[in-house]
């Protein structure tokens, strides 16, 4: 084991010292249906947010260049497993099942349930049993469905930002969205619909996927964000867009 970790620690040192364009790119997958602040999206490329920064940033620590795959959010995981991709960020592995590594937690968040203003707001959960909830299509709600069971009744949008405009259309009164979403929304833009103080349904700190078969396997990665973690660098990334 000491060999393995000391041959590790070796391959490390000698990739650090080449050229970055000597490395193979870090490729990372993000779902095309993402809004900000995690992703900007024109002409089919992410060109800002989180997960730019962040993608960046990690392959700077690698001393190579991040590309970055706009990829349907179900086909991700299949991208990772075959190594068309290296990394997708922001997930559970609840989430993304599939044989795939995961970095340490370091993405804090929560997943909220909006209700319209029109109606009252719900006590609880339960209460939306059999109620059309505005959720994004792809997406995995397992603390929904682990709730309500056979009375979660999706209603599916392409992406979050649909789901506020079908809320304030008055097409639906309830919408799950992240709470990095809403506060970005509400302080760059402002809410066109006006909403109850959202239900938090899950607090959650949300990790990477990496790809079994990337050239910087999982324990090279969260060397790589911890050391962006110490120097504060990812708070920066998020302070950013707050």
């Amino acid at each position: 084991m000491r060999v393995a970790m000391k041959a590790l620690a070796c391959a490390a040192t000698l990739l650090w010292w080449l050229p970055a364009h000597a490395l193979p790119q870090l490729k990372i997958v993000v779902d095309a249906s993402t809004a900000m602040p995690m992703a900007l999206i024109a002409d089919s490329q992410v060109v800002g947010g989180i997960h730019r920064d962040l993608g960046s940033a990690i392959a700077r620590e690698l001393n190579t260049e991040a590309a970055f795959v706009l990829m349907p959010r179900k086909r991700i995981p299949g991208v990772l497993e075959r190594g068309a991709g290296h990394l997708s960020c922001h997930y559970l592995p609840e989430w993304m099942p599939g044989q795939l590594d995961w970095t340490e937690p370091f993405m804090p968040n929560s997943l909220l349930l909006l209700s319209s203003a029109r109606v009252a707001r719900p006590p609880t959960l339960l209460a939306l049993r059999g109620v059309r909830i505005g959720t994004v299509h792809g997406f995995e709600y397992p603390d929904m469905t682990r709730i309500l069971g056979v009375g979660f009744m999706r209603e599916d949008a392409a992406d979050l930002t649909h789901n506020l405009l079908k809320l304030d259309a008055g097409r639906i009164d309830h919408a799950l969205a992240g709470e990095v979403f809403l506060r970005y929304q509400q302080r760059r833009h402002g809410l066109a619909v006006k909403v109850r103080n959202p239900l938090v349904v899950r607090r959650y700190v949300a990790s990477c996927a990496v790809s079994r078969a990337s050239p910087y396997p999982v324990e090279q990665i969260n060397r790589a964000i911890k050391n962006l973690r110490e120097r504060r660098e990812i708070d920066a990334i998020y302070d950013k867009y707050r």
